[in-house]
């Protein structure tokens, strides 16, 4: 999605464990725990951290629920495809586009290249093509698959590994496991398990990138970096039995604008939509305008805006509204008018 380079926002989150944390390796150890968190080799040793794509899978299921519950309808499950969903015809016809809310962006966007639904053993196809390129296919996405992509486009979001700091020290700790007999209520014979786990204390720091961004999307962002510091977001496995508590730390934020903004003032800052990209369905009013100025500075051809402090929280405040003023006024239909298409140029093959 755009060849060009116009805004990206970085910032360094520390994730501190409040309590034991385990994301699995996958394998058991040769002769000890049946189950282990994953290492790397890193300055001349195996060391813990944690998988940024661990990260991005919580941050992403986490903001899935909210959009989910301040707006119903408007974002898709990644795994739910078009041909399972029976719903999709009734008597002869396609239903309603909120029909399809729960299938898959990637999948509706394949579906529509291909021009047929099959479903059961009736196959419904469209007498006109549609030429999918990125813009069209970022306009017609979800607002969570527009931040963190989907098979047909890649996301603007990026969260790294997480690693130790220099010279720390990643504890870990082997928890005792095991299996409750139904009947008895007591220990399962033969049902033990050992785990080792990353200790309560030990804080990792991860490196977030946000390219070509619009304002909201960094409110999305925010949201969830907020309930991660507020310990109400866990990681890693074991979840349901007390395990993954963290707590993350966000106390610096940088805004980089390599576009021209000869009209922007020092209080605002602009998202993508301020640097003609109508055609990919972003807002004309792309901007936010805030109770605290940043701090600025340039770095060749870069322009940095620096937020901490009273400047942080002013960013965090008027990001999160514009976050669910968008959600709130999302046009669900305009992105899947082509459905309407089909319906009435569909036919029974």
């Amino acid at each position: 999605m755009l060849k060009r380079l116009v805004n990206e926002l970085h910032c360094k989150l520390k994730i501190t464990t409040t309590g034991p944390v385990l994301v699995k390796s996958g394998h058991a150890s040769v002769s000890g725990p049946d189950m282990t968190p994953v290492r790397t080799w890193r300055n001349n040793h195996w060391e813990v951290y944690l998988p940024g794509s661990s990260l991005k899978g919580v941050v992403r299921s986490h903001v899935e629920k909210i959009c989910r519950t301040l707006r119903p309808g408007i974002v898709c499950n990644p795994f739910v495809k078009a041909n399972d969903n029976n719903r999709a015809i009734a008597q002869g016809a396609l239903l309603a586009c909120n029909e399809f809310a729960d299938v898959a962006c990637s999948d509706k966007f394949e579906v529509r290249e291909k021009g047929r639904l099959k479903v059961g053993s009736q196959i419904w196809t469209r007498d006109k093509d549609y030429d999918l390129d990125n813009a069209r296919v970022y306009a017609d996405s979800c607002p969570i698959c527009r931040l963190f992509g989907s098979t047909s486009f890649i996301g603007r979001l990026s969260i790294g590994d997480a690693y130790l700091p220099a010279n720390a020290q990643g504890r870990v700790e082997t928890r005792d496991g095991v299996g409750i007999d139904r009947l008895t209520g007591g220990a399962a014979n033969r049902a033990k398990f050992d785990l080792e786990t990353v200790s309560s204390g030990v804080t990792f720091e991860t490196d977030i990138l946000l390219r070509n961004f619009e304002c909201w999307q960094v409110g999305m962002l925010l949201v969830a970096v907020a309930d991660l510091r507020d310990e109400l977001v866990r990681v890693g496995s074991g979840r349901s039995r007390g395990l993954g508590a963290v707590k993350a730390d966000l106390s610096e934020l940088t805004i980089h604008t390599l576009a021209p903004t000869p009209q922007r003032t020092p209080d605002q800052f602009w998202g993508l939509g301020k640097f003609d990209t109508a055609a990919y369905g972003t807002f004309a009013d792309d901007l936010l305008t805030l109770a605290f100025a940043p701090t600025e500075s340039t770095r060749g051809l870069r322009r940095i805006a620096t937020f901490s402090g009273d400047s942080l929280t002013a960013l965090e405040t008027a990001s999160r509204e514009e976050f669910v003023r968008r959600l709130d006024n999302w046009e669900v239909a305009a992105g899947m008018q082509w459905q309407a298409d089909w319906q009435r140029g569909g036919q029974n093959g």
